[in-house]
């Protein structure tokens, strides 16, 4: 099991570094909410400000993602304009954006928790194992839609609502395998040795065990300059499915390959891929494209009051699964926050470790037992959904939650 918890952990790094993009230039803290969403002010509010703390990279080579901290503002301002805020107080977001660099994520942790937020929310931050001893040490929760690195993973604070690219990879896995049953699979993946390859070579264990034959690994860089021979190499023979792992500007060009290429086999990608951008870069031809989501798709209509204020609060160009996951905690905890009759961080420490199929903004329902990935205790949900793009949205496929955990025990 200890070979298992390091593999996967490499699994978890080397994905979230792929997918990431391909470095620290600015960083902001201390801002709050404004309006509501529904354009009123939230005036009838009384009371002192129930603070949640925000953290996300933002302008670093790393990766830049305020569409995170868009999205949390958005669900804020929801909460407060039509959800009578956290029992009559309102909701107030503190936001610090981080380079993607340990200390960046230590000095934005030392920020909000002088704040006192009951609870900090995490967009997108690859420094945030650093952070987590601060965060630990003032007992303050630190919860995310997308988790992503160690500290997000295990840390006895932590809490992910969904299961991030891990949880998405292992969904697609169970797909092909115990739906597809497929015998070919090809993945095209980022080449950062070392880390990646190893995770890869994990990957490749699952697929074999669960028999599937033919399995092909190809490695390409971020930036190449030409992702048409790599494509060529993983659709040679016409696999049942090529699986890719990159980042969004990258899927975008591998999808405008494929099409460039009349590439058969369906092609599977990660969440961070189900962008509206990467469907359109295949001008079209999206019927062999899939997309592993820990959420729901948002079409143009449809679902419930909070998918209705998510559409209409977040622009299209907005709604990736990480500004999902940033809208969806939100609201989650202001769930959470609204049933105590005093809001307080050790409060809300108690409350989600007593969550048992707990409703999940726009996810499937979450229970933070610690169980749900033994080596992964912070994970209270590991559901994903596999979407397409038909009609310029982001359709369902099959209807149903697919979660691939069991798989690994194979992982070795």
């Amino acid at each position: 099991m200890r070979q298992a918890s390091r593999v996967l952990l490499a699994f978890s790094v080397a994905i979230s570094v792929a997918v990431a993009g391909a470095g620290c230039t600015s960083q902001r803290g201390g801002s709050a909410g404004g309006a509501a969403a529904d354009g009123s002010t939230a005036s009838h509010l009384t009371g002192p400000p129930v603070n949640l703390g925000f953290v996300t990279v933002e302008n670093s080579t790393l990766g830049s993602y305020p569409e995170t901290r868009r999205a949390a503002q958005a669900a804020v301002d929801h909460a407060n304009g039509a959800l009578g805020g956290v029992g009559g107080r309102p909701l107030r977001l503190i936001t610090c954006a981080t380079d993607g660099s340990p200390e960046s994520s230590q000095n934005c942790a030392n920020r909000l928790v002088a704040q006192k937020p009951v609870a900090v929310v995490g967009g997108v931050d690859f420094g945030t194992q650093a952070a987590m001893p601060i965060y630990e040490a003032a007992h303050i929760p630190y919860v995310t839609g997308s988790p992503q690195l160690s500290g997000e993973l295990d840390s006895k604070n932590a809490f992910g609502l969904s299961g991030g690219s891990v949880a998405e990879l292992l969904g697609i896995t169970s797909y092909l395998t115990e739906t597809k049953h497929i015998r070919s699979a090809h993945a095209l993946y980022v080449d950062l040795p070392g880390l990646l390859t190893a995770a890869i070579q994990g990957s490749r264990n699952i697929l074999r065990k669960k028999g599937v034959t033919d399995v092909r690994l190809i490695a390409e860089k971020a930036d190449a300059a030409d992702f048409a021979p790599a494509l060529t190499q993983a659709a040679a023979g016409n696999p049942d499915a090529i699986i890719v792992v990159f980042q969004a500007a990258a899927c975008a060009r591998i999808v405008q390959a494929a099409a460039a290429l009349n590439v058969r086999s369906d092609i599977y990608l990660v969440g961070a891929c189900a962008t509206p951008a990467v469907p359109r870069a295949a001008g079209g031809k999206t019927q062999n494209l899939y997309f592993a989501s820990s959420y729901l798709p948002v079409g143009p209509s449809g679902g419930d009051a909070d998918v209705a204020a998510f559409r209409k609060a977040v622009p299209d160009a907005d709604r990736t699964s990480a500004s999902q996951g940033a809208f969806s905690t939100v609201l989650n905890l202001r769930t959470l926050l609204a049933k105590m009759p005093q809001p307080s961080a050790d409060g809300l420490l108690t409350a989600l470790r007593a969550t048992h199929d707990e409703p999940n903004v726009m996810a499937h329902p979450y229970t933070c037992d610690g169980k749900q990935i033994t080596i992964f205790p912070a994970l209270c949900n590991t559901a994903v959904r596999l979407l397409r793009w038909q009609d310029n949205a982001f359709t369902d496929v099959t209807g149903t939650w697919q979660d691939g955990r069991q798989l690994i025990s194979l992982i070795n």
